[in-house]
């Protein structure tokens, strides 16, 4: 597995110098390309080979193969892509790389090695096996963010005025790298306890992985463009924000499912960051450029527009859909049609920025946003029909028309990711064009790749 995996430790590392680790996502995106075909493979098996989970409500509780499957991207193949956009980015930003590359190859070992675990599982049909073999993975996957903990701290100590355009979402997301894989490792060891799933996926997926997509929005729209969305005061403020409706959130559902609240219509709960998140970002702004013919990710742009989507998913499940499914369809709409959609377009622009693309030349990835279209599309479609809006729907036939679509997104991203991010060099810089009125030029420019110069 390490022979697939480059871990390119050969390029110098000067102690006073940042610009060393421009570059470093690719080993990460290689980690990414490998592992989402472990997902494809469990993804078919799990929702594919048993069709069980369309003929009826899926069911959360006491199920451990959703379980599983969710933790495949959420700590494996997306945050592989998120921790590479990271490495590559925050040195940059913050002008100081407390690390070396020995971290980089720790997280690839860890990353991969945990994924191949949970996958094996799945692949086991044993609920017993599935159980013992995702405890290691997920400690493993636990672990690669635990190890980024004191460099998140140090990385957050070196914060300037100059990085106030994403603030504190970017921080926030640094620092709870390290908690999220404490909560991924007690989750996986408690995992008998029906309660823990909806734990889980409030703490990582509905305040982790919402701040973190935020963070990239931002940095997308505000950072990388300079379309003026919020002021910093702003910016903090709405960080603030966020983290008192995410906390609300974890609480209500903590009590909800210990029994405390009877009232189901607390899971609406959800909703309320998403919504804020959307409005805080001032997508009356962000429409005006995009009319005004300003070009931007179209896949960043679609998962933003998504969120009022998913956010009245969320409101809807919750008054209309059984207590049993644990908010599936909008948690589903929250991590493929949000998180994954904007953790592959802010990959994309950044390898184009170490390419020097012209922001005017980069082409525009129609078929993944079409089919992520399709995908959300018919997810609401057969919530509608779990909640008796939409009795007329064949649901089996409807579920298969989503997983077709998402496995069409997901190849086109990794056709996409293995021949430009990962073999095409030709035109690659190590310092990507945003950031040339940084580089030193009064240092060697020594090059990324062996034998390759800029």
């Amino acid at each position: 597995m390490l022979g697939v995996v480059r871990v390119f430790c050969m390029r110098r590392v000067s102690k006073e110098s940042y610009n060393w680790a421009a570059g470093s996502y690719v080993d990460l995106f290689i980690v990414s390309a490998v592992t989402q075909v472990f997902f494809a493979v469990g993804l078919y098996w799990t929702f594919i080979d048993d069709t069980a989970w369309v003929n009826q409500a899926p069911v959360i509780h006491s199920n451990i193969r959703i379980l599983a499957i969710g933790t495949l991207p959420v700590l494996g193949w997306v945050m592989a892509l998120a921790m590479g956009i990271g490495l590559d980015r925050f040195p940059l930003d913050y002008k100081t790389a407390p690390f070396d590359p020995s971290l980089i190859s720790t997280i690839v070992v860890l990353n991969i090695s945990g994924q191949l675990l949970i996958l094996i599982g799945i692949l086991t049909s044993n609920i017993e096996t599935l159980e013992s073999l995702a405890k290691m993975g997920a400690t493993l996957l636990g672990t690669q963010l635990i190890l980024m903990g004191p460099l998140a701290w140090k990385l957050s100590n070196a914060r300037s005025e100059d990085n106030e355009k994403v603030g504190w979402w970017a921080e926030g997301s640094l620092l709870s790298l390290p908690i999220i894989g404490v909560v991924s490792i007690i989750t996986w060891t408690l995992v008998f306890h029906d309660w823990i799933y909806v734990i889980f996926w409030s703490v990582i997926l509905d305040g982790f992985w919402l701040m973190v997509t935020f963070a990239f929005i931002l940095g997308h729209f505000q950072d990388r463009l300079g379309w003026e969305l919020m002021n910093p005061k702003v910016t903090t403020q709405a960080f603030a924000v966020f983290a008192v409706l995410v906390i609300i959130h974890i609480l209500l559902e903590f009590l909800y499912q210990s029994g405390t609240i009877t009232d189901s219509y607390v899971k609406a709960s959800i909703s309320a960051p998403i919504l804020w998140v959307f409005f805080v970002s001032r997508p009356d702004r962000i429409w005006k450029n995009v009319l005004a013919g300003k070009k931007c990710s179209a896949q960043i742009l679609s998962a933003h527009s998504w969120l009022l989507a998913t956010a009245g998913m969320g409101i809807y499940e919750a008054i209309y859909i059984e207590e049993k499914v644990g908010m599936f369809y909008t948690r589903f709409m929250l991590i493929f049609g949000i998180v994954v959609q904007t953790v592959w377009g802010s990959s994309v622009y950044l390898h184009e920025d170490h390419n020097h693309i012209e922001i005017e030349d980069r082409k525009t990835r129609w078929i993944s946003v079409i089919m992520m279209m399709i995908l959300m599309t018919v997810v609401m479609c057969l919530a509608l029909n779990v909640g008796g809006h939409f009795d007329s729907l064949d649901s089996e036939f409807v579920a298969r028309i989503a997983v077709i679509a998402l496995f069409i997104a997901a190849a086109e991203f990794f056709i996409w990711l293995v021949r430009d991010a990962i073999f095409n060099h030709e035109d690659w810089h190590r310092i990507p064009m945003y950031y040339t009125n940084m580089h030193d030029d009064s240092e060697p420019d020594d090059a990324y790749f062996p034998h390759e110069s800029e």
